[in-house]
């Protein structure tokens, strides 16, 4: 009886080691993979802000374009300048919070 109980616990302790070893190997690529998520999040938040940048850059050549058509009025030239003024007042508000 002492040997079965004997052999009992060294399975025991083997199964402990075992299941030791593979919550260090799963911590482990847990880590890695909250190491990747950050890097993405930085990365999509990067391109978040790219993309936003190019969206303002497209408007401000379509903009352009408008403004130098040989057919613009006067007045919709002041009305398309005080929109553009608005939307870099913003862009400032924006950059200073």
């Amino acid at each position: 009886m002492s040997n079965l109980l004997h052999q009992r616990l060294v399975k025991i302790r083997e199964s402990v080691e075992a299941i030791s070893l593979e919550n260090k190997q799963l911590r482990g690529n847990n880590e890695n993979l909250t190491q990747q998520l950050v890097e993405l999040q930085k990365t999509i938040e990067l391109q978040k802000n790219a993309l936003y940048e190019l969206k303002e850059e497209n408007k401000m050549i379509k903009l352009a374009k408008e403004m130098s058509s040989a057919n613009a009025d006067v007045h919709d030239l002041k009305i398309k300048i005080n929109e553009l003024v608005r939307d870099i007042d913003k862009c400032i508000d924006l950059l200073n919070e």
